[in-house]
């Protein structure tokens, strides 16, 4: 399809004219659900955002906060997000929004464990998963490249001179390793008060989701995991979590997949 530009909202935005977005030439909008906190509560605008973008044609998508409270439990937060959406559906799916300073030293291994929870128990409920990032979280912080063979990656980079103007030919594109790009923290829409993000995605995402939530995505095999495992994306004996946590949080049985680790390892 090629490129089409979006936005991302929360209730920072205020109150929005969904309208005048749409016609702005705004294909898909990420939201705020919920916030990042240990309440877990709902954004005040996620309700009316959800169902006006909708009406006006918008493909929607959302954004989970990754912090100490995520990491702490993620499985209580995936499971939080997933109450609040209700089976609703995403055209553009759910995005793990890592930039969190405060957890940024927990180690790539881990991030890596971490971006595995989430997306098994987001897809198991139908839901694309993607990640959204900034370009250092994506070389230093996680393992962005490895992560990159699994998962679509929305980057963050503004010019030094951020204008809110969208320039494909920038030095800063990451379109080689990323399906969007989050282009300036400074836009001005039709609808909006004020400042908005503005995004782009490069290769029509928003088609290819369009009947995600029609089609629920199948939970991954024992076998599957098993070799996941073995692949180290789910730690060790020793690890924190271990392995052993990390497959019970995530819904598989720890002794089956074991055991099949211990096979294909002969």
């Amino acid at each position: 399809m090629g490129e089409v530009l979006g936005i991302d909202v929360s209730h920072h935005n205020g109150k929005i004219d969904w309208k005048q977005v749409a016609a702005s030439g705004k294909k898909f909008v990420v939201m705020k659900a919920q916030y990042e906190a240990q309440s877990h509560r709902i954004d005040e605008c996620f309700e009316y955002n959800y169902a006006e973008a909708g009406k006006n044609g918008l493909a929607r998508g959302v954004y989970i906060y990754i912090a100490r409270h995520s990491v702490a439990d993620p499985v209580k937060d995936a499971t939080m997000l997933l109450e609040k959406l209700k089976g609703r559906r995403l055209e553009y799916g759910i995005w793990l929004d890592l930039e969190d300073k405060n957890i940024k030293a927990i180690g790539k291994d881990y991030f890596t464990r971490l971006v595995h929870i989430y997306d098994n128990l987001f897809k198991a409920a139908g839901y694309y998963v993607g990640i959204y990032c900034n370009k250092d979280w994506f070389n230093n912080v996680l393992d962005g490249y490895s992560l990159s063979q699994d998962y679509d990656f929305w980057i963050a980079r503004y010019p030094s001179n951020d204008v809110g103007a969208y320039n494909p030919n920038s030095s800063l594109n990451p379109i080689k390793y990323a399906v969007a790009w989050q282009y300036s923290s400074k836009g001005r829409v039709a609808g909006i008060k004020g400042n908005v993000d503005l995004n782009v995605d490069f290769d029509g995402v928003v088609n290819l989701m369009a009947d995600s939530h029609l089609n629920p995505i199948a939970k991954k095999t024992d076998r599957e995991i098993a070799k996941e495992v073995i692949e180290g994306k789910w730690g060790t004996a020793s690890s924190k979590p271990t392995r052993k946590e990390l497959l019970t949080m995530a819904g598989y049985d720890y002794n089956k997949v074991q055991t099949i680790v211990n096979q294909l390892c002969r």
